[in-house]
């Protein structure tokens, strides 16, 4: 079973009170790059992210049409976004490229039908056609065509019936007609040789008919401005911890939280080492531990950071026991996570959904979170941070670590008083109410801390603790 970190990397250094800043104020909206979203103002809706990189990769309007609702949360539970010929799926713990694929309208819509032309067939009646033994039907001429040249299997999945004619709603008359397992193709011959000699049945808006929060969704949404976003610093960093910084901030870059729903930290995906993440080691409860993850709180935090300037709802925020370093900036201003016990969520009360951008900037040294979202006008301010009942630390610690060469003697940490400190965040909505969200936080005073190898002996004056095993 993994231990997971709680606090602190090593090499972490407390700061002086007196040079910590206050909070940024939430940056003016924007919008986002021109390559990132596209907004629709025929149907009012937005697409986004990497649902929009998806998207353009496979046809755009061409194959999907055009947007009829915002990433949503549908009455499945799946979160989903409706287009007039398909629906998206997104899956934002799924590794970065599984994360959307496109429900299986045609099968659904399709479902329990039994005439001939959905028969299983054994193998192909034509040498002409393709046959996928995996649906047990076949495909040629101009749907296999389009098929091949539109996105085929990733976009429309295997053929599920062979053609046939059949009444077409759209156009009002009968017409040849294939179903798969994501659409439902139609011939045109009046269109021979044109790109509509094919057409693709709404699909999508089909299965929006079928979904309540669906039909509630349709209402146009305001284009996506950024909402909020925050930047932590790790130039001391160890390379294990840097590391877990990147491997942390790309499982959350490009997670969407639609409206209404709440984000968990810890849920975002696999911490572990066969995901990638490396040990290192780090204080916990007062002694050297070896962890896996350390690096995630300064992910946390960042993301924290961001989610307040954005004026989200925070609904769980932990603060560490102690000041650290890499959030010396702002005191009282940090979110600590525990896998599986100590979590860092929010909630997205805005009306529409909230895109998460995250960048490790290696020259810089720097984490950035930015979220992008359908702005309703509120701002954000705080006050303070007020701090009191400064308590000073005990004495030093050292610990002796067999892993040490001979004479080495290393200093891990930098004690600091403790201190008692509040900072207010007050969220002003575009009707004039306001939300004041105290954030408290109780550091306690941290020891100097020292480990040591063979061969030296610790001075008088202080605190020994047990080896590390």
């Amino acid at each position: 079973m993994y231990r997971w970190l709680l606090a602190l990397a090593l090499g972490l250094m407390l700061v002086p009170a007196s040079a910590l800043a206050a909070p940024a104020q939430t940056p003016h909206a924007q919008a986002l790059p021109v390559s990132s979203v596209v907004y629709f103002p025929e149907t009012g809706h937005n697409v986004a992210m990497q649902l929009k990189r998806f998207f353009d990769a496979y046809g755009g309007v061409a194959t999907f049409g055009m947007p009829l609702t915002e990433l949503i949360l549908g009455a499945d539970g799946l979160q989903v976004q409706y287009f007039e010929r398909a629906r998206f799926e997104f899956r934002p713990t799924a590794p970065p490229d599984a994360r959307i694929s496109i429900t299986r309208a045609g099968a659904l819509l399709s479902e329990g039908r039994s005439d001939p032309a959905f028969a299983w067939l054994a193998a192909s009646p034509d040498p002409e056609r393709t046959f996928f033994p995996q649906s047990g039907h076949t495909l040629g001429g101009a749907f296999g065509w389009f098929w091949q040249t539109r996105g085929g299997l990733p976009v429309f999945g295997y053929p599920i019936s062979e053609e046939f004619y059949e009444y077409d709603p759209e156009s009002g008359q009968e017409r040849l007609v294939q179903y798969f397992e994501r659409a439902r193709f139609v011939y045109h011959p009046e269109n021979t040789g044109t790109a509509s000699e094919v057409m693709l049945s709404p699909l999508g808006r089909q299965l929006l008919e079928r979904d309540p929060l669906a039909r509630a969704a349709t209402a146009p949404a305001r284009p996506i401005a950024l909402l909020g976003e925050a930047s932590t610093g790790f130039s001391t960093s160890s390379t294990s911890r840097v590391i877990n910084i990147q491997r942390a901030t790309a499982l959350v870059d490009g997670y969407v939280v639609p409206a209404g729903a709440e984000f968990s930290f810890i849920n975002i995906g696999d911490f572990s080492e066969a995901n990638g993440f490396v040990d290192g080691y780090a204080i916990v409860g007062g002694r050297l531990e070896r962890v896996i993850g350390g690096g995630l709180c300064q992910v946390s935090t960042t993301l924290f950071r961001a989610v307040s300037n954005a004026g989200l709802s925070v609904t769980r925020r932990v603060p560490h026991s102690h000041i650290v370093y890499f959030y010396d900036d702002i005191i009282g201003f940090d979110a600590t996570v525990f896998v599986p016990g100590v979590d860092f969520r929010w909630r997205n009360d805005t009306g529409g959904p909230v895109y998460i951008v995250g960048t490790v900037d290696m020259a810089r040294e720097r984490l950035t979170f930015q979220l992008f979202g359908e702005s309703d006008g509120r701002s954000v301010r705080y006050e303070g941070p007020f701090k009191a009942n400064w308590t000073q630390p005990g004495l030093p610690v050292w610990q002796f670590d067999p892993g040490l060469p001979r004479g080495a003697l290393r200093q891990l940490v930098r004690g600091r008083p403790g201190v008692e400190v509040t900072l207010r965040r007050i969220v002003t909505f575009a009707n004039g109410r306001t939300r004041v969200d105290p954030y408290i936080t109780r550091y306690t005073p941290w020891e100097d801390f020292y480990v040591y190898g063979p061969g030296v002996t610790p001075p008088a004056g202080v605190r020994v603790i047990a080896p590390r095993q």
